[in-house]
């Protein structure tokens, strides 16, 4: 089956097993589901078949009963009529599914394929026709001529979601990850062990040494009554007053 979107059995978690998103084959399991021979499905599916052969029987609660396949719990059979196990679909049994679930611009033209996996070939467009268009972020691998840099981060590469979502899990660094990276001065409270002593201004009046939203020290940083003392002064306080002095 060429994708699993497990609609039948996403309110039937028999184990709530939570992760990153992974790759698996060509998509990227997004969190809650685990990969299993090449394909994002729920981990009720893996976990009931666990140490079994192929045949022994198994069960999903609510989703029914069925039996282990390549590691799989499959209930049902495909052609059946019946959206079951990790069927996405079943002969004109869409699920109240339409072309409009997967990013195309008109509802018309989704269809059931043979292996009980939904055809797009018929819709305008949609996810997973390898074209970013539409709302989509992203599709297979066009980004909309995005890379992780126009979100902010410093390199690293981009990775699409099965439902067409940009995943920066393989992005590296940015703003406001508290880390010094790039041009960065400083990152949230991490100012790279510097200070207002350090930088090499003297004094009890100054503003303490803070960090900008954009990575660098914030203007007002080390400043002594509205203004930065040069290197001979030192910033003292008069009367409640900061200045520079002499």
């Amino acid at each position: 089956m060429r994708r699993f979107h497990l609609v039948a059995l996403a309110a039937v978690a028999l184990t709530c097993v939570k992760s990153a998103a992974v790759p698996c084959g060509d998509e990227i399991c997004p969190e809650g589901l685990t990969c299993a021979s090449d394909h994002c499905v729920d981990p009720s599916v893996v976990v009931s078949c666990a140490n079994h052969a192929d045949n022994d029987p198994c069960n999903l609660g609510a989703a029914g009963s069925g039996f282990c396949q390549d590691g799989l719990c499959i209930v049902g059979r495909c052609g059946d009529g019946i959206i079951n196990g990790i069927e996405e679909c079943d002969g004109g049994n869409l699920g109240d599914k339409t072309c409009l679930d997967f990013g195309a611009t008109s509802p018309n033209g989704l269809r059931c394929g043979s292996d009980c996996s939904f055809d797009m070939s018929g819709c305008s467009s949609f996810c997973g026709n390898g074209v970013a268009d539409g709302n989509e972020q992203c599709d297979g691998t066009d980004f909309a001529n995005k890379s992780c840099l126009d979100y902010g981060y410093y390199g690293g590469a981009l990775a699409c979601n099965t439902d067409c979502t940009v995943n920066f899990a393989h992005c590296s660094g940015r703003c406001g990850d508290g880390m010094i990276e790039g041009f960065e001065q400083c990152d949230g409270t991490n100012l790279n062990n510097m200070s207002c002593t350090t930088l090499g201004h003297k004094g009890s009046g100054m503003v303490p040494l803070t960090c900008g939203s954009d990575c660098a020290y914030t203007p007002a940083s080390c400043t002594c009554g509205g203004m930065l003392c040069n290197a001979s002064q030192t910033c003292i306080v008069t009367s409640g007053i900061s200045s520079c002095s002499p």
